[in-house]
């Protein structure tokens, strides 16, 4: 199962991968089979469905791919791609899921 990061740390702190590098914006057909990352980093897809949002752990090509194929498929309305220090991934790994204004996802299985 892969990590989940906070949201909002990763958008703020993290290293948003430019279009030059990444580009999300034809639906994900040219995305390279798996971007650099520099040692010491993490991969972090922040993903959306229109509703809520999530910091996914991408480092892994397999997690990676995943993503990928669900962003493709629709799933996944919108992707953004950062590269976070492993030390402070660690930091804010919460395992949650937000909504579009930032707020938790209420757990569907918790009345």
């Amino acid at each position: 199962m892969a990590r989940h990061f906070a949201v909002l740390p990763v958008q703020v702190e993290g290293q948003k991968l430019s279009n030059d590098v990444i580009d999300t914006a034809d639906g994900g057909t040219n995305l390279p089979a798996s971007p650099p990352i520099p040692k010491g980093s993490r991969l972090v897809a922040v993903v959306n469905n229109g509703e809520w949002q999530s910091a996914v752990d991408v480092t892994y090509p397999a997690v990676y791919q995943r993503i990928i194929r669900r962003f493709r498929e629709g799933i996944w309305k919108a992707m953004d791609l950062y590269l976070v220090d492993e030390h402070r991934a660690d930091q804010i790994e919460d395992g949650r899921r937000v909504t579009m204004s930032g707020q938790p996802v209420k757990d569907p299985g918790r009345g």
